[in-house]
């Protein structure tokens, strides 16, 4: 079986050159001390999705002709998605990502806040440069909705009402959002014409759909060593992903509340965590969320199939099934 890492690099390969070019843009802009803190998440091996799917989706448009625009839209949309990273981190207590300490862990809550805002600023800096106003605006709309995304999520908390309706805006907002944004600035910048920007970002949203429930899924059921980040930090801090709403809604009334009790009390330890998990698995909890992704990833793929003005159309029908299969 092909590691997770290596199977993302062979389907990447057709921007793999420019995404080197990222990175280095990346290293070029946190030369001051202070950014060069957060320079070993950049090279701690991250998936590089959401930029690699800015510079897909710009192959659909004038790729040659708007290159350099292309390649400083990838690395701010990359600043953004650390600075999330970061601070999602503090938010969860997490201590591991990219199997790395995460930068809190490392520097501190303080500096790590004040490393996420800094992050957001430079990425701003860098779409100014474009002097596209459109993408500006559109981007900071993002940011909005993704913050969005993360009161809800906060506002839902230890709460078993949680509906799969609720949990899906959540995952519309703080993920999807993001990863459709790369799809449609991508292409827009390039010039695409109007039906493929439409189907490139309908990709997009299912695409970010099924890849954060299946996170979650791997969240429960996957492996420390090999996500690479800690693992049941939603559940500990009271927050439920699909597998456990479905979870809750398979379960009779008097078994829902003894295994939940300690959610109920806000005071979930490790061996609750450890029993949601496996009552998660032999419910079918979650196998029904990971049917819940792969018909998300029919849309993504019917989205860029048939359609000859989208350019490498196999590489997102490789990175659809990709999503479903990593870690697994």
């Amino acid at each position: 079986m092909i590691p997770s890492d290596s199977m993302l690099q062979q389907i990447l390969r057709p921007v793999g050159q420019d995404l080197a070019g990222v990175r280095e843009r990346l290293l070029a802009y946190l030369q001051n001390p202070v950014a060069r803190q957060v320079v070993y998440m950049i090279t701690a091996g991250g998936k590089r999705l959401r930029p690699a799917l800015v510079l897909l989706a710009g192959r659909s448009g004038k790729y040659k002709g708007r290159y350099q625009e292309l390649l400083d839209l990838a690395t701010a949309v990359e600043f953004i998605h650390t600075a999330t990273l970061i601070h999602d981190d503090i938010i969860d207590g997490s201590l591991l990502r990219r199997q790395q300490p995460t930068f809190h862990t490392r520097f501190g809550t303080e500096r790590a806040v004040l490393m996420g805002d800094y992050l957001y600023a430079l990425a701003f800096s860098i779409l100014a440069k474009l002097r596209q106003a459109h993408v500006t605006t559109f981007m900071a709309g993002v940011c909005q909705q993704m913050s969005r995304g993360e009161f809800r999520e906060i506002d839902s908390r230890y709460d078993l009402e949680v509906t799969e309706a609720d949990y899906l805006q959540i995952v519309r907002d703080k993920t999807a959002s993001l990863v459709a944004a790369c799809c449609y600035l991508g292409a827009y910048l390039a010039g695409a014409n109007t039906q493929t920007v439409e189907r490139l970002v309908e990709f997009g949203w299912n695409f970010g759909m099924a890849f954060q429930i299946v996170d979650d899924c791997l969240d429960l059921i996957g492996e420390e060593r090999i996500v690479g980040k800690t693992l049941r930090s939603d559940l500990d801090k009271g927050s439920l992903s699909l597998p456990v709403i479905y979870l809750v809604n398979t379960l009779p009334k008097q078994k829902r509340e003894e295994l939940f009790a300690p959610l109920r009390r806000r005071s979930p330890d490790r061996h609750f965590l450890v029993r949601v998990a496996k009552a998660a698995r032999r419910s079918g909890a979650i196998t029904q969320a990971l049917q819940t992704a792969e018909g998300f990833i029919r849309n993504a793929t019917r989205a860029v199939a048939g359609h000859d003005g989208i350019v490498l159309a196999n590489t997102y029908e490789q990175l659809a099934r990709y999503a479903v299969k990593r870690n697994r």
